[in-house]
């Protein structure tokens, strides 16, 4: 497993760094995030290996994880949008048990396309779409 991922910006001006800190009962790595080296605005917070930056590079969507509990699945997924220049966040979606996750897709004129993965006997995948500039839970990062 990679020590961390690097996701440059579209313009290069900008990186996101994931830091590989472990793994899930799953098998999924968990990882610390960074951006543009400044681990400390995320810290105490988990993070799995998606992250897709907007073709204006003016946004970040990755996943968060509530829990991890070595030995056992991730019991909570949060799909987030970052806005670094701005300094906030906001959760599109969220899935609470160990057998879903969300990925983001693309972005889109005022929107981030994403899926959500329902796994199990009956797995599926439903796609949406999230207009997150029309969203009020954004709250600044700390």
């Amino acid at each position: 497993m990679p020590n961390s991922l690097r996701f440059p910006s579209p313009d290069r001006k900008q990186h996101v760094v994931l830091h590989y800190l472990g793994e899930t009962g799953s098998g999924s790595g968990y990882y610390s995030l960074s951006i543009d080296k400044n681990p400390l605005i995320f810290a105490d917070r988990i993070f799995g290996k998606v992250c897709l930056w907007s073709p204006e590079s003016r946004y970040i969507s990755v996943q968060e994880w509530r829990e991890t509990n070595e030995g056992i699945p991730t019991l909570s997924c949060l799909l987030l949008i970052i806005d670094p220049t701005a300094r906030r966040e906001c959760i599109i979606a969220s899935v609470n048990t160990g057998k879903s996750e969300i990925r983001p897709q693309a972005f889109t004129q005022d929107s981030l396309m994403y899926t959500v993965i329902y796994e199990g006997q009956f797995g599926t995948t439903k796609n949406f779409e999230s207009k997150f500039h029309q969203l009020d839970g954004w709250r600044a990062i700390k």
